[in-house]
């Protein structure tokens, strides 16, 4: 929706630099196209840039004050129940001067105040709260952290942002090397707490800062995954019969569509052709006569261009499509990293989702839906479920060793290829060392909360969803926020109403990964993945859409890719190392195409983030020294 920004100066009356919070306005432009307006106090300031989808009147820019001017609020995201919380403050009295979300937020705030507003709020924020009589800060990420917000505290100032480069004219930027370290080791990146940057954080999901006039901040968890889990609730759908919580999900899902299309600016769908997507097209279709859908066609074998084109045909709806060719996964590295603040070879599909960005900016529509969250919800990557095929090739391992030959033959066309054992090692710890655990104790804690609540040990099935929901879910929603952002499309995440996460944490293993006969796959036999979520999909759209395989953007072109030495000479990645040209080249050589992929990413992000050069200059570079092999 927006970007904010904001710098409080520690016991100083002395007013922000208005040029300096002009330049984080120009920095955050992107994420709000339609207006930018500065706010410059005793020892505060503040930036907002706006993407009107409610109330498109200027009345509701921000930052927006209260009556009395003692409380101003910058808000990113949007609120989806603010009618229902906007009809109890008026019983009570309060007068609105807008119909935005904005003002909802700002009054529940000054009248309910925060502990008590924040568990209510349904949808997606990162605000800032600011009191002018104490002059002090309220900050709050929504539970999930689907709208971004990092923070920098030194002897002199807290600053805020929704993105990092917006801090560059107030904060040094320096690497952070266990970071960089962490990653190079095969960490996605990092998603709360540290970041690349040295003494820049990331707001949790689920977290307020309150940040008083001195600079103190004090952090609290005003939610976890955990809170989702309810044992009286989970009693209650074990009584269910199947169908029933098939109608149940579907009933909460068809809410909560309707609740994200509220908008007064266009808002449309995307048309992956995968069944989360499509489900959600189907079912906003019924409420939206001319809805606008949007694919990615990425070029070759894999494509799923026909399996949007059948359900754009089913719902009788115009599909829009943007080709995703080979060279694109070489032009857009340096744009893509720029925005997502860091290397992105975690999701290296980033290109496919800022083309189709740009594709929706294009034809004026201002907010997506999207089927993120179906798959961690309701069991949908192939490997969390058990895989048939290789127990069988574990079996046939175990016996004697005069039918190798044969064994491993037969292997080979069972499965295809190995399956490395995977164990916790040294290795594993050490990246854990330098990405602070993120991910580790994380799930730990989620382990240890389910155990204190049922009086007894979870199983790796109950505790399946829950753990989907945090780190893995986090990259995909910085994703689809910062690269939506980058064109000036938000994103809406009807999977992720709360209500309906609540369903599917409680809900039985077994209506998420059921016994199928007719469900055979290369990853899996007899089980069919997001079971109940498919059944729900099957009222609304033709059976080879509802049980179609997961697929996912199809990219394969990084893995094709060549890295020459030559752009590694007088780097970055060479400084931080020491390395030698000679040296360069041996880890060009001897690494895997994943690795040169990360000291590549890292290269980029060094000097498009870091040093801040022009990415039409780091693009030129890249066209010098990568080049695209043929498919075999």
């Amino acid at each position: 929706m927006c970007g904010i920004l904001g710098v409080l100066y520690r016991g100083s009356l002395e007013t922000p630099d208005q040029e300096r919070l002009q330049t984080s306005a120009h920095l955050l432009h992107h994420r709000g196209p339609d207006h930018q307006e500065v706010f410059a106090g005793e020892g505060i300031g503040l930036v907002h840039t706006r993407l009107a989808l409610l109330d498109l009147n200027p009345r509701s820019n921000q930052p927006f004050w209260d009556r009395t001017a003692r409380y101003a609020l910058v808000f990113n995201g949007e609120i989806y129940n603010y009618l229902e919380l906007r009809a109890e403050l008026e019983a009570r009295g309060v007068q609105f001067r807008t119909t935005s979300d904005t003002e909802v937020l700002l009054e529940c705030l000054i009248h309910q105040g925060v502990d008590a507003t924040l568990p209510r709020l349904e949808g997606m924020f990162a605000f800032a709260l600011y009191d002018k009589e104490e002059r002090s800060l309220v900050l709050a990420r929504d539970r999930f952290g689907i709208k971004p917000l990092h923070v920098c505290a030194t002897e002199d100032q807290f600053v805020f942002a929704s993105e990092i480069s917006a801090m560059r004219p107030w904060v040094p930027f320096r690497a952070d090397v266990l970071s960089i370290s962490s990653y190079i080791q095969g960490f996605g990146g990092p998603t709360q707490g540290y970041t690349f940057y040295q003494n820049i954080r990331i707001v949790p999901p689920g977290t307020t800062v309150r940040v008083s006039s001195d600079g103190h901040a004090h952090w609290r968890r005003f939610w976890r995954m955990s809170d989702f889990w309810d044992q009286a609730e989970v009693e209650r759908l074990r009584q269910l019969r199947p169908k029933q919580m098939v109608d149940a999900v579907e009933e909460v899902l068809l809410e909560s569509v309707r609740g994200q299309l509220v908008a007064d600016a266009p808002v449309g769908a995307l048309c992956s052709g995968g069944v989360d997507s499509s489900l959600t097209m189907a079912m906003a279709a019924r409420f939206h006569n001319h809805l606008a859908i949007f694919h990615a066609n990425v070029i070759g074998p894999n494509s799923e261009y026909e399996a949007a084109a059948r359900l754009a045909k089913h719902l009788r709806l115009d599909l829009k499509t943007v080709a995703v060719v080979d060279q694109d996964s070489i032009d857009s590295i340096p744009e893509i990293i720029r925005h997502y603040g860091h290397p992105f070879t975690y999701h290296l599909n980033s290109v496919p989702f800022l083309m189709v960005s740009k594709l929706v900016r294009d034809h004026r529509v201002k907010a997506i839906l999207s089927g993120e969250g179906a798959d961690e919800s309701y069991v949908g990557y192939p490997w969390l479920i058990f895989n048939l095929r290789a127990e069988v090739v574990r079996s046939l391992l175990e016996l004697p060793r005069v039918s190798w030959q044969l064994v491993s033959g037969l292997a080979r066309r069972l499965i295809g290829r190995a399956i490395p054992a995977i164990s916790e090692d040294d290795s594993t710890i050490v990246q854990g060392l330098h990405n602070r655990f993120e991910s580790d104790i994380e799930k730990a804690e989620l382990r240890n909360a389910v155990r204190d609540k049922t009086g007894c040990e979870p199983t790796d099935r109950d505790l399946v969803t829950l753990n989907q929901l945090g780190y893995h879910l986090r990259t995909l929603l910085h994703r689809n926020d910062c690269l939506g952002m980058a064109a000036s499309i938000e994103a809406r995440f009807p999977f992720l109403d709360s209500r309906l996460v609540r369903l599917a944490v409680n809900m039985p293993y077994k209506l998420k990964v059921r016994f199928s006969p007719s469900a055979v796959g290369r990853e899996h036999y007899f089980l069919r993945d997001k079971w109940v979520l498919r059944e729900v999909a099957a009222r609304y759209l033709p059976p080879e859409l509802a049980y179609r395989k997961k697929m996912g953007f199809p990219t394969n072109a990084q893995y094709r890719m060549k890295i020459h030495p030559e752009l590694f000479a007088g780097s970055f990645v060479a400084d931080l190392f020491g390395l030698t040209d000679r040296e360069v080249r041996h880890v060009l050589e001897r690494g895997s195409q994943k690795l040169r992929l990360r000291l590549l990413h890292l290269e980029v992000w060094a000097r498009v983030c870091l040093e801040g050069a022009p990415i039409d200059r780091m693009m030129s570079r890249l066209k010098d020294h990568l080049t695209m092999q043929a498919r075999p």
